[in-house]
């Protein structure tokens, strides 16, 4: 008689059960986008772009009576071109055709969630993209002498104000008077001429907390909260890794606060994101291009810009 061990017929992963649900690991929200007006009015051949500028010359004056046309001033125009070079921003997507089928085969087998490898990889590319983007708006690349708000010739940059405890910039050794004092002084160097607003104040995610803190003993009301209803008031204060020293390029957590009226400020998408035509071999496998075409950020003003280091 033949004992038959069922056991010894399950396999070990056949008792493996996985979620039907595919994770992706946690990324930086883009912010560039949502906080400057995008400019595509270029053509999409285009591998320079540039816009022209003046400034009034010239004056009136007061003639009195018996004056001649010699004592009249004449009125004229100085001003110049400024130019920014097209850069071509671009990934690939490859599938092997052993790759389809296999997806395909794990999908109808019920192992694991059902993946859609053409969107899934589209995805994945638009969004490294996005991310070449977003840096470049920011800090540029020294590599093609491209740069962004951060670090543009004309801002205003340094480090903020060393009142904290120990001579310390540091926003977590000061108060909440003394973080309204950093914040006051960008927005008085930015408004300064009267010519711009502070309207945009970009703020790490660990200083953004600091805010959280109550104004005094005294009063419960949190310097965010102050921020947002007493004189020292920001249209949006957006929270953003890209303000990290990790990630700014000036070796300290920063805030930026900015005017970003599209006279001020833009950035620059010549062609947006594009999706090549796939290429096939001989073997089914295909290869495809996804490209973007842009000069990052154009800065016109560059005073209506202000960088605080060191918080």
């Amino acid at each position: 008689m033949t004992v038959r061990n069922d056991a010894a017929l399950l396999r070990k992963e056949d008792l493996l059960a996985i979620e039907n649900v595919l994770y992706e690991a946690k990324a930086d929200e883009l912010v560039a986008r949502s906080v400057v007006k995008v400019n595509n009015n270029f053509p999409p051949y285009a591998n320079e772009i540039g816009y022209d500028w003046y400034n009034r010359k010239g004056s009136a004056k007061i003639i009195a009576a018996g004056g001649s046309a010699k004592d009249i001033p004449f009125v004229g125009e100085e001003g110049g071109r400024e130019t920014m070079k097209v850069y071509t921003v671009a990934t690939g997507i490859k599938y092997t055709k052993a790759e389809r089928m296999a997806y395909q085969s794990k999908s109808a087998l019920g192992k694991g969630p059902s993946v859609n490898l053409d969107t899934m990889r589209v995805t994945t590319a638009r969004r490294f993209v996005a991310e070449t983007e977003n840096r470049l708006f920011f800090v540029g690349d020294a590599g093609f002498s491209i740069k962004g708000i951060l670090n543009h010739s004309g801002i205003t940059s340094g480090a903020v104000d060393d009142s904290g405890t120990g001579d310390s910039t540091l926003w977590s050794t000061k108060t909440p008077a003394q973080i309204l004092a950093d914040l006051l002084t960008a927005k008085e160097t930015v408004e300064d001429s009267g010519l711009f607003k502070g309207r945009v104040l970009m703020l790490p995610p660990n200083a953004r907390l600091k805010l959280l803190k109550p104004y005094s003993d005294q009063s419960p009301m949190t310097v965010l909260k102050w921020l947002e209803t007493e004189g020292l008031y920001f249209e949006r204060i957006v929270e953003t890794r890209a303000m990290l020293a990790a990630y700014n390029g000036l070796g300290a957590d920063a805030f930026c606060l900015f005017d970003n009226d599209p006279e001020v400020i833009e950035l620059a998408v010549v062609e947006d994101l594009t999706l090549g035509d796939p290429v096939y071999d001989m073997l089914g496998d295909s290869e495809q291009a996804v490209t973007e075409r842009t000069a990052g950020a154009i800065v016109r003003h560059p005073s209506a810009i202000y960088v605080g280091t060191g918080i």
